[in-house]
């Protein structure tokens, strides 16, 4: 990857970090929530999703930026992501499905590009 590529991935990955954080902080920080009270199903299924991505998205990055060379991480990037766009089809979560799916595609289609010669 070059210099520009490193750049985007990176922005996109910190902006996926930057939503994905959001239940879990509304979860855990906003909502004190007597002992009794269920979480349903749509919102625990959104939660586990949002950390699993969280912490897919983070280790990518810290990856990146550590051994800029290696891509390894983007198969399990890619396979989390499209996990999580398929659990949110099958729940009925469309924000969920179309960050996972635009993740999936537009991350390992940046980092998989070829690598331009110099002039």
């Amino acid at each position: 990857m070059n210099r520009w590529q490193r750049a985007v991935v990176g922005v996109l990955l910190l902006l996926e970090m930057g939503v994905m954080v959001q239940p879990a902080l509304r979860a855990g920080l906003l909502e004190v929530a007597p002992a009794n009270r269920v979480i349903g199903p749509h919102q625990g299924m959104l939660l586990a999703s949002c950390t699993i991505l969280l912490v897919t998205a983070g280790t990518g990055l810290v990856t990146m930026l550590v051994r800029p060379y290696s891509r390894t991480w983007v198969a399990t990037f890619a396979g989390s992501h499209a996990a999580a766009a398929g659990l949110g089809w099958a729940h009925g979560l469309p924000l969920l499905t179309l960050i996972s799916a635009l993740a999936a595609a537009v991350v390992p289609a940046l980092v998989l590009l070829p690598r331009q010669p110099p002039q």
